[in-house]
């Protein structure tokens, strides 16, 4: 096992290394022998605005602070370099004369809802064909251990089906010996997952394995696709959060995995969602919630800056994007198939 394994488990002991959408697994058991081989109300109101004007709607409410609010400032002109420059399409409006009051609305209603909230369908089509995020992951620390800060960029490739995403995941930490930075890449390529440790490839456990795929499965963007996958969203009751009414939507994933969204009243955001993963028959599932904040307007899409990941009820890791970038010009997909 490497340096980077031992220093942290030491450190961490049974605690779960949690990364993006990425993982919640103990370093001793991500990190398994290195391989030999090299190797992402109604339409009246906040959500009829769209993405750009209702960014800042929920300012002042606990989950969706007034800290959270969108920056002012204006985003630099060449921000958005590397992004292609055509023109995406307009946003699709439900079509609010059959809605009738809110709390008859079902699953499908309040999910096409919230689809329109972060851009519309056809402009989520248009504009999330690949991502590039880029920021600050900080893994939340324990009676004998200090919180960690590393660095994180995370590319994602659209696919015909979500759960056919290709994804790459690095994370830069700290060494705790005080060393070189140890570098962690994670990739998903549509059908199998892979890792790397400083350049060398590495195992994955099959409990980390798990863990990694379900993360991948339960995210916001699901939601978002859950026509094109054919998945099925069904309403649910909801609950107040922080002082927020939401809607419960479930998602049923093809496997027969779910899905709780939490859906603010007002916004029709995703604020939280949760879902459960059973690594060995013999253990109770783990209980993961992601809480998401300081949504921005990114080319015209609603993008969450800030994540949250619980797990049993403790937070365990959070992720501040510093920039997002969506419809990159060039993107080589070979970094879904290497290290």
């Amino acid at each position: 096992m490497s340096r980077i394994a031992n220093a942290f488990a030491g450190r961490r002991g049974p605690a779960l290394l949690l990364l993006p959408a990425l993982l919640l697994l103990p370093l001793p058991a991500l990190l398994a022998a290195p391989a030999r081989s090299p190797r992402m109300a109604g339409v009246a109101g906040h959500a009829a605005q769209g993405p750009a004007k209702s960014a800042a709607a929920d300012g002042g409410k606990a989950g969706e602070t007034a800290a959270d609010k969108p920056s002012e400032k204006k985003r630099p002109k060449d921000a958005a370099d590397g992004a292609a420059k055509d023109k995406a399409p307009k946003a699709e409006k439900p079509k609010s004369a059959k809605l009738g009051k809110p709390e008859t609305w079902d699953g499908e209603t309040v999910a096409e809802i919230v689809i329109y909230a972060y851009g519309s369908r056809p402009v989520i089509d248009y504009v999330f064909t690949n991502a590039r995020l880029e920021g600050v992951i900080k893994i939340a620390g324990s009676e004998d251990a200090p919180p960690i800060e590393g660095k994180i960029l995370e590319h994602i490739l659209r696919r015909e089906t979500s759960d056919r995403n290709c994804v790459r995941i690095e994370v830069e930490l700290p060494d705790p010996q005080g060393d070189e930075p140890q570098q962690l890449v994670f990739g998903f390529n549509g059908y199998t997952s892979w890792a790397a440790q400083n350049r060398q490839s590495i195992t994955l456990t099959p409990q980390a394995q798990a863990t990694f795929l379900a993360s991948l499965k339960h995210d916001y963007l699901a939601l978002l696709r859950y026509k094109e996958d054919g998945l099925t969203v069904t309403r649910v009751p909801g609950e107040r959060i922080m002082g927020i009414d939401t809607i419960g939507l479930e998602l049923t994933h093809r496997d027969g995995a779910k899905t709780k969204y939490f859906i603010s009243s007002q916004t029709y955001r995703i604020l939280h969602l949760e879902y459960e993963v059973q690594l060995t028959p013999e253990d109770k599932p783990l209980k993961f919630r992601e809480s998401f904040y300081d949504f921005r307007a990114v080319q015209n899409l609603l993008v969450p800056m800030r994540k949250e990941l619980y797990e049993n009820g403790k937070l365990k890791q959070r992720i501040e994007f510093r920039d997002a970038r969506f419809r990159l010009a060039k993107l080589d997909e070979d970094i879904f198939l290497r290290l």
